[in-house]
């Protein structure tokens, strides 16, 4: 029933946990329309196609993709890759990736994956999960630690994080929040002033030795009176559905933060950035300065997938597609150059040189372009690939602006990002997404990351400069600079 039994330090080909597979997740518009009166209750074709989508995404984009074992039987897009009347090609696709350790079920305070859950679920949707582990799958199996004393220890740290964290909404900025969350900065602010300060009021009255559960905070504050939180229905409001996001955003780094490994937010929902957890006002004070380098490296990394892989670029490939991709040359070598990146250039706390940075990033954009190309072989779809991005980078420091337009590849990083060690002095750096067919901001990287210094070898040395560089940076920066400003401006011209 179960392969091998380790804990997240065992796990070493570039593990990711994907925010967009948690059962409640889903992009913006999809959310609004569960506000509407007539929607009934449940999760709709769209809303699973759009966490199947991201499913394919992220064992796209990882060595190892770690999926909360409730989210095998209580997401569609998950569990009908299993089920009896699946597409058998699929069922064996999904089969394989358990078995490889591609796909590994985080198992939270159980021991047995097939174990039963106290909350309701659907009993065909169980019966097909045991025949799975019982008759063809041997996953490897994850845990905080399979001691119990200790792995309680660990999950009530993931619990009291959540609840340690909704005080803190209130005391986000407005103008990074409502750019993060695409709405007004006056509806941001009233979100400050109202759901999220009745949040923080709310939260700070409950009981200090019983963690607050996110379903709490649903029937509370989102879920529509009189229905149910697994209806997924949502009350009325141009609040809910951006309050809704931090909420899902800050539930689902808990493991990630506990585990140390990387947290993947899906295209089209907020980035890890729109916490901003790099203020000094709102992050903890560290007694560990490798604390930092890890937040560092987290942010850095969720920023860096959104930047080379626009949304919907897998939506369409089969599992059985995604299989053969994961066996190919590009693929083996595309992983890499992430895991040496941003778990190498990045481990133990310390920053990567500007070397170190100019090569990573130039290596990670080149080879995601011949994986995209490996991709299309594979395909059997023949329909993945139809809506490509385009990014600018747009680097500016102390009156010089820099605004640097991919090409035509959707790996938009490659000849830009090695610029930004160029400047001696302070850099603040951003990425915007664009329709190919038009000209408007898509999404996303609305925020920047000051780069004093790529000069610092190790955080534990150089913390305090670092906690001085980063406290607060990840702010409003402005609209872009003219394409023709920025060239006349630039060095590099």
């Amino acid at each position: 029933m179960a392969g091998q039994l380790l804990t997240f330090k065992d796990l070493t080909r570039y593990p990711v946990m994907a925010q967009a597979l948690d059962n409640q997740w889903l992009p913006g518009d999809l959310a609004a329309a569960r506000q509407r009166a007539g929607a009934p209750p449940g999760r709709s074709p769209d809303d699973v196609a759009a966490s199947s989508a991201e499913l394919r995404r992220a064992l796209v984009n990882s060595g190892t993709l770690v999926v909360n074992r409730a989210y095998f039987l209580n997401n569609e897009a998950v569990y009908a890759n299993y089920l009896p009347d699946a597409e058998p090609s699929e069922r064996q696709a999904f089969v394989r990736l358990l078995n490889d350790q591609a796909l590994v079920p985080f198992l939270y305070t159980e021991r047995d994956p097939a174990a039963r859950f106290a909350w309701t679920y659907d009993e065909q949707v169980h019966r097909a999960w045991g025949r799975l582990l019982a008759d063809d799958a041997e996953p490897t199996l994850v845990r905080f630690d399979w001691d119990d004393e200790a792995n309680r220890e660990a999950t009530a740290e993931v619990s009291q994080f959540f609840s340690r964290q909704l005080p803190t909404l209130p005391r986000l900025h407005e103008a990074p929040l409502s750019k993060q969350l695409n709405i007004s900065v006056k509806l941001a602010r009233a979100m400050k002033e109202g759901i999220l300060t009745d949040i923080a009021v709310w939260a700070v009255r409950q009981d200090l030795y019983t963690p607050i559960t996110r379903e709490t905070v649903y029937r509370e504050f989102l879920t529509r009176p009189g229905t149910e939180v697994r209806h997924g229905l949502l009350r009325e409001g141009k609040h809910i559905v951006p309050a809704k996001q931090l909420i899902d955003l800050l539930y689902n780094l808990g493991v990630p933060k506990a585990s140390r490994i990387t947290a993947l937010t899906p295209p089209g929902s907020p980035p890890r950035s729109t916490l901003q957890e790099l203020r000094d006002d709102v992050r903890p004070q560290e007694t560990d300065p490798e604390s930092i380098g890890l937040l560092l490296r987290d942010v850095f990394a969720d920023a860096l997938h959104r930047a080379v892989d626009g949304p919907n670029s897998y939506g369409s490939l089969s599992l059985a597609d995604v299989a053969r991709l994961r066996t190919t040359e590009e693929w083996h070598s595309y992983v890499d150059s992430l895991d040496s990146f941003v778990l190498g250039s990045f481990r133990d706390g310390r920053m990567p040189s500007p070397q170190e940075f100019r090569s990573g990033t130039a290596d990670v954009a080149r080879l995601h372009r011949g994986m995209l190309r490996a991709a299309r072989k594979v395909s059997g779809g023949g329909l993945g690939f139809q809506r490509e991005m385009k990014v600018a980078l747009v680097l500016e420091s102390t009156g010089i602006a820099l605004q640097v337009t991919a090409g035509e590849e959707v790996s938009l990083l490659a000849g830009s990002l090695q610029l930004a060690t160029a400047f001696a002095g302070a850099l603040s750096m951003r990425l915007e997404f664009f329709d190919r067919s038009g000209s408007g901001a898509r999404s996303g990287l609305g925020h920047s990351l000051t780069l004093p210094s790529l000069q610092l070898g190790s955080v534990k040395r150089d913390w305090a400069k670092i906690l001085k560089a980063y406290g607060g940076r990840i702010e409003e920066t402005g609209t872009q600079p003219p394409r023709h400003q920025a060239d006349q401006q630039s060095p590099f011209a």
